[in-house]
């Protein structure tokens, strides 16, 4: 029996130029527009039914999957392991800005450093791989589980599933769905990257 995963960005959080205990921002008002848009998709199953929610701790994950978590009824569970990379660090948002292209931000990202910060880029692999590893073993056979994290994570993850050679490649939006399926024997199969219908359909209505 498989488990499918339905990894999701959290919505858009505020920038944060300089945050000495290390920033971890909550929503904007977009973002709450955003979280609630994605809650009420999922409540009409278009996956079918999830029976699980895991989010990352960052509080821009969490605020996302709270009103999922209400609008389905299920209990939200934290995991420290997929949490993003600039976890600890001063500043969120902005250090794209300081490149001069994007081409130029992601050969950074995985040399290991991003706006000045640093990173060991094996052990986030590592750590994020542990995380649904675990988040994996632990899921009922057959069930759908909705996993709440960021979008270096969600890179990371699908550089695993598709072997890449790098682990950052692909700017997933946000509340966006990216769906694996996953058996027992580590077999992964990737079945979408970057769903944003909901999100579509919200800003025409």
């Amino acid at each position: 029996m498989t488990v499918e995963l339905l990894m999701i960005r959290h919505a858009r959080p505020h920038r944060v130029t300089h945050d000495p205990v290390g920033a971890d921002p909550g929503l904007t008002d977009e973002g709450v527009v955003q979280a609630h848009t994605l809650a009420d998709r999922l409540a009409g199953e278009p996956y079918g039914e999830i029976t699980r929610i895991v989010s990352s701790s960052m509080r821009r994950a969490r605020e996302t999957a709270e009103p999922l978590a209400t609008a389905l009824g299920v209990t939200l569970e934290i995991e420290d392991r997929i949490v993003e990379v600039d976890s600890g660090w001063k500043n969120y948002g902005t250090a794209i800005a300081s490149y001069p292209s994007r081409r130029a931000g992601w050969a950074d990202l995985n040399s290991g450093s991003f706006g000045g910060n640093t990173f060991d880029i094996s052990a986030f692999r590592a750590r994020v791989l542990a995380g649904f590893d675990h988040i994996i073993k632990t899921s009922t056979p057959g069930s759908t589980v909705a996993v709440v994290c960021h979008g270096g994570v969600i890179s990371t993850y699908l550089s695993h599933v598709l072997g890449t050679a790098k682990s950052f490649f692909v700017d997933v939006a946000y509340t966006s769905v990216s769906r694996i399926i996953a058996e027992a024997d580590c077999y992964r199969e990737l079945v979408s990257v970057n769903e944003t219908s909901h999100l579509e359909r919200s800003h025409s209505s």
